[in-house]
């Protein structure tokens, strides 16, 4: 069929049930099994056009908006149709080859369901001057006649101009219409979905795909096993979907970042969830259950918090992130009590029964933060600011350089405490300057040294805590220059 003019694109999407041919499109197939039978080729315009209406009442009953094709519109489609028989009706593809317009583009301003801008225009008349040239079929003058291009331009000029308010008629249509403006993401909700607890979702809802959780708004992203942003922290996780190396135990998960090849970097879904524990808020998390008819099925199990994150090595030698999820309380579920799960596909319980789990959290002391703070009258130790609130009041963070959660178990003492601006804080707990021995802070972006630690006779720093801290942020013995 290619050879009798149609693009190989458009007869493959056809063919497929991709998408509904141009009526050009199906003119040449049903030519190529027909042999130019003029019946059958208005036979099947008409299935064509039928298929078309049916599409239209579809989105209609549904909600959607569809604008609908101007007068303007139909005259330009009909006046290029004609200029590109009188061309010769070259096949698109060829076209496309000697402009910058692909053949399947040039397929929809044929059929009048798209329109090109000025500049795509003239790459068409380009294009077929080329074809003509090269062919010898059709003198090359017809492409340049004036009075005919003049008004083809006219009338895409009434064409785009008819369509932009067609296109203002029909978003004023859809904000009446029972179900609203159909979503151009295929029922997948936007960004704004947000954080938290969905309405209408109770934990234990299961779903029968990912997109099926992307609709209902649980998990967005149809790929990623972390779904949010860099900036605002992580929206949701699912568990055991690409991830190796996630611990699930019910009420606390150790969970494995993305990037499955080199070592992970704290970009994307990681600083996201990194994020997440600064901000404290809550993520939903997602279970895979057993196989579906179709393929994976889906448990949505409430509400998390990630209480820590860090960097280790992965048993294959690279550099993973793991973060550390804790169960919320039901009352912060959206619900009276959280159902007990009865059964045990991809939950690592055993046998179906919820085995009792105690949770130890760790308290910090606010005796040793407060003391650290005011040993350096709420200087920040790292590039020595003291931020001035209301009232002459000063403010400072407390951080401490080996966690004190699990794994790390780090001593609450104020050898093992800094005291930070917010900013040195957050660079530190995400690994972006590490401290030497002797107290010279270096940038992990540029390898520059930044500064040297403060350090008084009554705030010793812990030397192995900071060696503890390069280490766990990747940083190799043989290059830090001293021995751990």
């Amino acid at each position: 069929m290619v050879a009798y003019g149609a693009s190989r694109t458009a007869v493959y999407a056809a063919l497929s049930g991709a998408r509904l041919p141009s009526v050009q499109t199906l003119d040449l197939i049903v030519d190529a099994w027909a042999n130019g039978d003029a019946a059958e080729r208005d036979r099947w315009r008409e299935r064509r056009s039928v298929a078309e209406g049916v599409m239209a009442e579809r989105s209609r009953l549904s909600g959607a908006a569809v604008p609908r094709r101007t007068p303007e519109e139909a005259d330009f489609a009909d006046q290029l149709r004609a200029f590109w028989d009188v061309c010769g009706s070259p096949a698109t593809e060829a076209v496309a080859r000697h402009c910058e317009v692909s053949a399947r583009t040039l397929d929809s301003y044929l059929d009048g369901r798209t329109f090109p801008t000025p500049e795509r225009f003239e790459q068409i008349l380009v294009g077929l001057a080329s074809v003509i040239g090269a062919g010898g079929e059709v003198d090359e003058s017809v492409v340049h006649d004036a009075l005919r291009t003049e008004r083809l331009r006219e009338a895409l000029f009434r064409a785009r101009t008819a369509r932009k308010e067609e296109r203002t008629r029909v978003r004023e249509l859809a904000t009446a219409l029972p179900g609203g403006q159909a979503d151009p993401t295929g029922g997948v909700p936007p960004s704004s979905a947000g954080f938290g607890h969905v309405p209408g979702v109770p934990p234990g809802r299961r779903f029968d795909d990912r997109r099926a959780l992307a609709r209902a708004g649980v998990h967005r992203q149809l790929m990623s096993g972390i779904a949010g942003s860099e900036s605002l922290g992580a929206e949701s996780v699912v568990l055991h979907d690409e991830h190796f190396g996630d611990e699930d135990h019910g009420d606390v998960i150790i969970y494995t970042g993305e990037g499955g090849t080199g070592d992970q970097q704290l970009t994307r879904g990681n600083a996201a969830l990194a994020r997440s524990a600064s901000t404290r808020a809550p993520v939903r998390v997602v279970r895979r259950t057993a196989n579906a008819p179709g393929g994976l099925a889906y448990r949505y199990d409430g509400l998390y918090t990630v209480e820590d994150y860090w960097s280790e090595q992965s048993p294959d030698g690279r550099r993973v992130w793991r973060f550390r999820l804790v169960r919320r309380v039901p009352a912060e579920q959206g619900v009276a009590h959280l159902p007990q799960r009865d059964e045990a596909e991809g939950s690592g319980l055993a046998d179906g029964i919820r085995s009792p789990l105690s949770v130890q959290r760790v308290v910090r002391s606010t005796a040793v933060a407060n003391l650290v703070k005011q040993i350096h009258d709420f200087k920040c130790q790292v590039c020595g600011v003291r931020l001035l609130l209301g009232g002459g009041r000063a403010y400072a963070e407390a951080a401490h350089i080996r966690s004190i959660a699990r794994p790390h178990n780090g001593a609450d003492a104020i050898s093992n405490v800094l005291c930070l601006c917010p900013n040195c804080h957050v660079l530190m707990d995400a690994g972006m300057f590490v401290i030497n021995d002797d107290l010279t802070v270096v940038s992990r972006a540029d390898s520059t040294v930044r500064g040297v630690l403060r350090e008084t006779p009554e705030h010793r720093i812990d030397r192995q805590a900071l060696a503890y801290h390069r280490t766990l942020h990747g940083l190799p013995e043989e290059e830090q220059g001293i021995d751990v």
